[in-house]
């Protein structure tokens, strides 16, 4: 019995001995923090999509991207015109990813009283949701989707 526990470990150690992990790691360095890779003005549309009407509007606008204090933390501001307006503003974390960034801002605390976040891939790319509220009462809700670039 011995003889097949120890066999069954050296196998073991063996089998180990040839696994290895994939390098994850590709070796990028990048010249600034994302903040400020990331800062700029993306102009482009803006989409929204009334879930209870079930109805689409698109408009121009633009997202400004400005680095904040702190690392790794940016200022998002959106603009829109048209029939829908749009005017909001909030903080969000920010970081590399691959050829672009990915932010985000999970606190209903923060500037638009919703969480967001998205992706910016050479363009921006920032998908929102929130609702308008008449007193206690949800009266419509609303996705944002802007999608733009940079000048």
């Amino acid at each position: 019995m011995k003889k097949i526990l120890y066999s069954l470990f050296v196998a073991l150690t063996l089998g180990f001995t040839f696994v290895a992990c994939d390098d994850d790691d590709e070796g990028r360095n990048y010249a600034n923090t994302p903040e400020i890779d990331a800062a700029g003005v993306y102009t482009g549309t803006m989409t929204r999509y009334c879930v209870d009407d079930d109805v689409t509007e698109t408009t121009t606008g633009t997202l400004t991207i400005a680095p904040t204090d702190s690392a790794y933390c940016a200022d998002f501001a959106w603009t829109c015109t048209g029939d829908f307006d749009v005017e909001e503003a909030s903080v969000a974390n920010i970081s590399h990813a691959d050829d672009g960034f990915v932010f985000e801002n999970s606190s209903t605390g923060n500037g638009l009283g919703v969480a967001f976040g998205g992706r910016i891939d050479g363009s921006g790319n920032v998908t929102l949701q929130y609702t308008i509220q008449e007193g206690r009462r949800p009266v419509k809700t609303y996705n944002y989707t802007f999608t733009g670039t940079r000048q």
